[in-house]
């Protein structure tokens, strides 16, 4: 891991957990994310009530309006069932640690499907 990820660590073990809104599930699921009329494949890292960190090959700059479709494979809620999640949200940040790019993001609305 680099230096650039290791300070990133550093610095989400000194935020107050206070702070946080909500709980985080380090959950991996696949993710579409639709933003100024593209559409980009990204995996979450980690999933909470109130907003998500998912990881693509692309920056998108915090303020960014983001749409998403967060999947949920067979055999994760039953047997044979598949779910996905459409929210929308904005990005409030984002960082890279080359070749990866992350971007956290706030739920604004989210619906099941």
């Amino acid at each position: 891991m680099g230096v650039t990820a290791n300070l990133l660590e550093e610095e989400e073990q000194e935020r107050p957990a206070q702070m946080r809104s909500s709980v985080r599930f380090p959950l991996s699921l696949p993710v579409r994310i639709f933003a100024d009329a593209k559409q980009y494949e990204a995996v979450t890292d980690n999933i909470s009530a109130s907003g998500v960190l998912f990881h693509l090959n692309e920056l998108l700059p915090p303020g960014t309006e983001v749409e998403f479709l967060i999947e949920i494979p067979e055999g994760n809620i039953g047997p044979f069932e598949t779910a996905a999640v459409h929210c929308t949200g904005r990005v409030v940040r984002a960082y890279s640690v080359p070749p990866v790019a992350f971007a956290a993001a706030v739920i604004d609305q989210y619906s099941f499907q």
